[in-house]
């Protein structure tokens, strides 16, 4: 995969979802936490030198 993303519907923030699927806007986002590569790595933080399968802060920016 190169993104994830996550959507709810219905609700307040179902124009937002329904602008960046149909291409109105683009996605942004970062990571508020690192992703561990499997469960053997939990506990896992910022800088305690285990190898994720995301770091804390990936992310995907698109640019117009």
């Amino acid at each position: 995969w190169d993104a994830l993303v996550a959507s709810w519907l219905p609700g307040t923030e179902g124009r937002g979802v329904a602008d960046v699927l149909f291409g109105v806007t683009r996605p942004t986002g970062r990571l508020p936490m690192t992703w561990m590569s499997s469960a053997s790595q939990q506990p896992i933080n910022v800088g305690d030198g285990k190898d994720p399968l995301f770091p804390f802060g990936h992310g995907l920016t698109y640019r117009r």
